[in-house]
């Protein structure tokens, strides 16, 4: 899974800041998520478990990201309406 997301952050055909700023914001959080990793592997299991958790459902949303299936205030809500500043595109 750590592995998975070496490779996301190693891709360097990412869309620019002004196209797609949540994506990116994902991206960097993921880079901060596996130093954290990193980190805890040598010191804590406990905490490495953990952070290698979170690295993984982050990647799952960057993967979602980039499949344009958005999660949150991208997406349409229950009742088929776009949430309120954001356009949902078919």
């Amino acid at each position: 899974m750590i592995d998975h997301a070496l490779a996301l952050l190693e891709m360097h055909d990412l869309p620019s800041w002004e196209k797609d700023a949540p994506l990116r914001r994902e991206m960097e959080r993921l880079r901060d998520d596996v130093r954290g990793y990193q980190l805890a592997a040598g010191h804590d299991e406990g905490r490495a478990c953990r952070k290698a958790a979170q690295v993984s459902e982050r990647a799952d949303r960057i993967r979602a990201f980039m499949a344009n299936k958005r999660h949150g205030a991208q997406a349409i809500n229950g009742w088929g309406f776009a949430s309120r500043g954001h356009r949902y595109e078919l």
